[in-house]
């Protein structure tokens, strides 16, 4: 198969979910023999000139190339994808749209949040950079064969809300790298040891929540946040009873070992389509607690729903916080194999696959 996957690209390890969805997913196709190429663009205009965003290119690695829009085109017409996959939010691949009468090709939109919902509640952007985005989502989502989701909720806004057609939509997983890193639960400690990862910087993480209901348990919290950038803890009001570390961007064997170092992992997102980094967590073993609004948490068996906490609602977190702090390690041990038995069904050659059978079906179609 001839797959051209379009967007952000970076070849650091440390990397946000979608640019990291992107590369392992290419990574997978490559080594499975198929014909795939990853074009990047000239993005950060501070970065680069016009002359390289209409005309440059730049070897990346390889079948990895970045390109303005004219090398992009003449690569498009010589390449002859049969699937074109964006990745992240841009205009630049629009310019391929006038070559699709010619050869055929279909268009997959990864859409990992919903615009509209960001721009609405979370984002900080400038009012001309939201209103690039939300261009950029409505042509996405107008032009493209199959929109590609995280979960049902966002299925259902795109159905509702932005009218596109149910058989357009379709849910989809992230992955993971599995790796032998396990939690184990054997020793007990006064000190209750948190962790979590996000940005302070934005609010849908639910950080701020986490740390107020964290003040109410009465009693000795360590509470680590981690981050794919660095970031300080400038904007954090401290409870007396929290002690907050945050730190540094890790790479994922690293992360990992600090998640086994604490007892339980909490993400308390308000919006959060899926998450990978509470995917890799499960990986570790470590029981987890999520937040309702957590997309992932759609996916649970019903064995599992038991730790999740409904969002801003301090008692729920707190009651599902106890019902931890209550168990025996027996139960804790059988938590935690459920746990790991359920991340290990989204390995990236799984998703991989399951893309891979997506894509056919639209080319049959």
């Amino acid at each position: 198969m001839r797959i051209l996957f379009l967007g952000e690209y970076n070849s650091s390890e440390i990397v946000p979910a979608p640019i990291k969805v992107g590369k392992e997913l290419f990574r997978e196709f490559k080594k499975a023999s198929h014909q795939i190429y990853y074009l990047p663009y000239f993005q950060d205009g501070k970065i680069y000139s016009k002359y390289q965003k209409l005309f440059g290119y730049e070897r990346i690695n390889e079948n990895v190339h970045r390109t303005g829009i004219f090398p992009l085109i003449f690569f498009a017409i010589k390449f002859r994808p049969q699937i074109v996959q964006l990745i992240t939010p841009a205009v630049y691949y629009f310019f391929l749209l006038p070559l699709r009468f010619f050869f055929k090709f279909k268009i997959i939109y990864s859409n990992h949040s919903v615009i509209s919902i960001m721009n609405k509640k979370y984002s900080k952007l400038r009012h001309y950079d939201k209103a690039r985005f939300k261009l950029i989502e409505k042509l996405a989502l107008k032009y493209s064969d199959k929109i590609f989701v995280l979960s049902e909720l966002e299925a259902r806004f795109l159905r509702v809300y932005l009218k596109v057609p149910e058989e357009r939509i379709e849910i989809v997983r992230n992955g993971i790298t599995l790796y032998n890193i396990n939690k184990e639960y054997t020793d007990y400690t006064t000190i209750i040891k948190l962790i979590t990862v996000g940005s302070i910087e934005r609010k849908e993480k639910g950080l701020d929540f986490l740390i107020n209901t964290l003040r109410l348990l009465g009693r000795p919290i360590e509470l680590t946040i981690c981050n794919y950038e660095d970031q300080e803890n400038l904007k954090l009001k401290n409870p007396e009873n929290v002690k907050i570390f945050i730190k540094s961007p890790m790479n994922e064997n690293d992360l990992r070992e600090e998640i086994r170092k604490h007892d339980l992992f909490i993400v308390a997102s308000e919006y959060e389509p899926f998450n990978i980094s509470l995917l890799e967590a499960m990986n570790t073993g470590i029981i987890i607690l999520a937040s309702s609004r957590v997309g992932l948490t759609e996916r649970f068996s019903e064995d599992l729903k038991c730790l999740i906490f409904k969002y801003n609602n301090e008692n729920s977190l707190l009651g599902r916080i106890n019902y931890f702090l209550q168990m025996n390690d027996e139960t804790k041990i059988h938590f935690s194999s459920k746990i790991r038995e359920f991340s290990n069904d989204y390995s990236w050659v799984t998703v991989a696959n399951d893309y891979l059978e997506i894509y056919n079906q639209v080319l049959i179609q």
